[in-house]
């Protein structure tokens, strides 16, 4: 005969299933990190580029605003975290203009730089009148 009292019937969990839950439980906290932070990394360098776009833009803007354009390279800073140069040169044009024409043909191209040696560089022709030197 068994009596009441020696059935045993378990209602929680084991040690071993806690463990398990525990273990699968920081395994996907870890890979959903990883992706959140890969995430925000790749968020992050797209504004970069974007921002650096931007400013490339602006600068060559600046550029082809009407001024004087002489032959020559310049440099500065935007912000603490991105620098600019802006390249100006005469652009051989002997193949596209023959020796009569009044006109000279510039390349100006501005760089954008920032950090982990990560750049964008924008170019443009412009021609300009002899006179206008």
């Amino acid at each position: 005969m068994t009596s009441p009292h020696s059935s045993h019937h378990q209602n929680g969990f084991t040690l071993l299933e806690v463990l398990v839950a525990f273990a699968v439980l920081t395994i996907t906290l870890g890979v959903l990190l990883n992706i959140f932070s890969l995430a925000i990394r790749t968020t992050q360098t797209a504004q970069e580029q974007q921002k650096a776009v931007l400013l490339a833009e602006s600068r060559l803007a600046e550029l082809d605003a009407g001024y004087t354009l002489r032959p020559g390279v310049e440099r500065g800073e935007f912000d603490d975290r991105f620098a600019w140069e802006t390249r100006i040169e005469e652009y051989d044009s002997r193949a596209l203009m023959d020796n009569q024409t009044l006109l000279i043909l510039y390349r100006l191209s501005v760089v954008v730089s920032w950090s982990e040696n990560r750049r964008y560089e924008l170019s443009t022709l412009r021609l300009v009148r002899t006179e206008a030197r």
